[in-house]
């Protein structure tokens, strides 16, 4: 599975690349956009409580519904660290989250994890998160902009 990886403070997050219609740079992008269709943006630092975290890139995903038509203003908008790098990483190697964690909310985010992905980046260490983007589209449609 080919993903983007985005480092923060003890893990890192891998969102897949078949979820992504496009990227930008966070200041010269975000400002552009009309204020209507900014209601979709999540912050994942916010998102993880980790309000210091410096955001440096918008990544556009797809809609949900529809594979060809990438509308900004309907499609969710992550607002994220930097993107560290593009990798592939086997299936083999993501494992599904411990069943400890499924009565979450905050769990459904992710679609799995893998252990030992301190090699994968030098910013950050600590496991890998796989971003389930179809449940975070989901999260967006209920809650209002985090």
């Amino acid at each position: 599975m080919r993903v983007f990886l985005c480092a923060f403070e003890g893990f890192l997050i891998a969102i897949p690349m078949d979820a992504i219609a496009s990227v930008a740079l966070y200041a010269d992008e975000y400002a552009e956009y009309p204020e209507e269709d900014r209601k979709s943006a999540i912050s994942l630092p916010r998102l993880f409580n980790l309000p210091e975290e410096i955001i440096k890139h918008i990544i556009i995903l797809k809609k949900q519904d529809d594979k060809t038509n990438y509308a900004k203003e309907n499609n969710i908008m992550l607002l994220t660290t930097e993107i560290e790098c593009e990798i592939d990483i086997p299936d083999e190697r993501i494992f599904p989250l411990p069943k400890i964690l499924g009565p979450t909310n905050f769990s459904a985010l992710f679609s799995g994890i893998q252990f030992n992905s301190d090699k994968l980046s030098d910013t950050a260490d600590g496991p890998l998160l796989l971003l389930n983007c179809k449940e975070l589209n989901r999260f967006a449609q209920k809650e209002e902009v985090l």
